[in-house]
């Protein structure tokens, strides 16, 4: 595994980190998520919860790696990584969960009511160190596909991460909080719609500072490419939702995702 980590040692710092922290905030999740807590639980504890989940994501962002100590805070490798989590959490929560709930017909069964565009706030802040995995899993497969199947790994590499959080995620152990209503529906065309979040905000990550001879990204243009990444992600997902999700399901505007029915046991 640590051939696979980056070359950059303040990258393969956080990438480490991101590995490291995810069997803790897959245990912290489970026992909320699987032992009923979040059934139970309001908007308060939800975000408590949300919050201490998120932190341990963020740790790279105040204890960078000790070759850029010296660095300002926007210059460093960690600053770097950690902020394009943070957009993209921030972000797919916003623009892509709506299109979950209309055309995937997910549901969720949160007692909650912070919410933003029917989807629970401190979903936002539990899916940044879902994210902080993720990307260090999609740049590690990434690292080891190229050599093997050329440009496929661009694309190769992200559908196996959107497919493995559908498949870990949608378990029988979760259908009173998340389910979907079509699951093989979901596991095919929802995956490789998922997935083009991932395939589009690959080569970000892929640009920042992967070995110690890269040119370094500013971090102005590190938000500026994230930003493109989710208006490019919208964008298509308006057209799938117009043009080719109603060939194969049923399109549900402004459903309400949120809230007892369908597939929710």
């Amino acid at each position: 595994m640590r051939e696979l980590l980056a070359a950059h040692p303040a990258k393969s710092y956080v990438e480490r980190w991101w590995l490291l922290y995810t069997p803790v905030w897959g245990a912290i999740t489970g026992v909320v998520m699987l032992g009923g807590f979040a059934e139970r639980w309001g908007d308060l504890p939800c975000l408590l919860f949300g919050l201490v989940v998120a932190a341990g994501a963020l740790v790279p962002l105040v204890r960078p790696h000790p070759t850029e100590e010296a660095l300002p805070w926007h210059a460093r490798t960690s600053a770097k990584l950690v902020v394009s989590v943070l957009v993209l959490s921030f972000g797919l929560n916003y623009v892509q969960t709506p299109f979950f709930f209309d055309v995937l017909h997910m549901h969720y069964g949160f007692r909650v009511t912070w919410t933003i565009d029917r989807n629970p706030l401190f979903l936002y802040l539990v899916t940044v160190a879902y994210f902080g995995t993720y990307a260090s899993l999609c740049m590690i497969a990434q690292r080891w596909l190229r050599p093997r199947i050329g440009v496929l790994a661009w694309v190769l590499a992200p559908i196996a991460m959107a497919f493995f959080e559908t498949v870990l995620n949608a378990n029988p152990w979760m259908t009173r909080l998340f389910c979907y209503d079509e699951l093989p529906f979901m596991l095919t065309f929802g995956t490789l719609v998922y997935a083009m979040s991932f395939v589009l905000v690959l080569p970000v990550w892929m640009r920042i500072e992967e070995t110690p001879a890269s040119r370094a990204l500013p971090m102005q243009h590190l938000v500026i490419a994230m930003c493109a990444v989710l208006f490019v992600d919208r964008l298509m997902l308006d057209l799938v939702e117009g043009l080719v999700a109603p060939l194969f399901t049923t399109v549900i505007h402004d459903a309400p995702g949120l809230g007892p029915g369908g597939c929710l046991a």
